[in-house]
């Protein structure tokens, strides 16, 4: 099932982690999820991965969360305690391993939402038609996750219900800056910040259910282009709003 990893990691020469590329991210991403012999090139990959991050809680210590998107299997992070990983030329001992997950049933059992508030972390951007698109369009955020969600879930989204959620699904506030990353593929620019994404009460409660889905599923998967590599983390505020299973029914019995 869908599951997410913290992994706390100390220094081996006890010095400040410093900034990893995201080529070095990936690669030890591949290690820890794929296992050492794996064929790493694959175009789609179950995973996603935060940048390197300084411990808030345990000073000298850095933080590296990993997501999983599979629902079929599970790999087993927590036998890496006490295990020495390299990121590119640091090298790190895990200390601890801490795990969280959620179904995809139990992410479709959420109550429905109107609106959500994500704050893009890392650097994000999407890629369409060889060109990439530095900006929170709601309409690829969705898209993306839906298109994720469907490669490994058990219970996929119909396509007509992605179509109806990517018509309706609004942006409607946003504060963001573009921002540089350079990845193995050359330079790109993307973004960071918050937006905020809603649909409509009169909705249909199945997209009402699919928006909410895919936006918790946004902190497991991430959003847009490289999430494999450090970009496009996100973490999702969802506020619990009530009245929309009737408006939404209503919405639906007056059609």
């Amino acid at each position: 099932m869908p599951q997410r990893w913290h992994l706390l990691l100390r220094p081996d020469d006890g010095t400040r982690p410093s900034r990893v590329a995201p080529a070095h991210l990936h690669g030890l991403a591949c290690a820890l999820l794929e296992g050492l012999g794996a064929d790493h090139h694959g175009q789609t990959k179950p995973f996603s991965i935060t940048p390197l991050m300084q411990a808030p809680h345990a000073p000298g210590r850095a933080l590296l969360t990993l997501g999983w998107l599979n629902d079929g299997t599970v790999p087993r992070l927590e036998e890496w305690v006490g295990e020495q990983v390299r990121l590119g030329g640091q090298f790190f001992t895990v200390e601890d391993v801490g795990a969280e997950g959620a179904s995809y049933p139990a992410l479709l059992a959420l109550p429905p939402a109107e609106r959500v508030t994500m704050d893009f972390l890392s650097v994000t951007h999407f890629t369409r038609k060889g060109r990439w698109i530095p900006l929170p369009d709601a309409e690829l955020v969705y898209t993306s996750l839906g298109r994720r969600w469907n490669a490994y879930a058990e219970t996929p989204f119909p396509n007509p219900l992605i179509t109806e959620l990517r018509e309706t699904v609004l942006l409607t506030a946003h504060d963001v800056k573009s921002a540089p990353v350079d990845i193995r593929q050359g330079h790109r620019t993307g973004f960071l910040g918050h937006a905020t994404f809603a649909v409509p009460r009169t909705a249909c409660r199945e997209v009402a259910l699919a928006f909410t889905a895919l936006s918790r599923f946004a902190e497991l998967a991430g959003i847009g282009a490289q999430t494999t590599h450090g970009l496009g983390w996100t973490r999702v505020s969802m506020p619990e709003l009530h009245g929309r299973k009737a408006g939404g029914e209503a919405a639906r019995r007056s059609t």
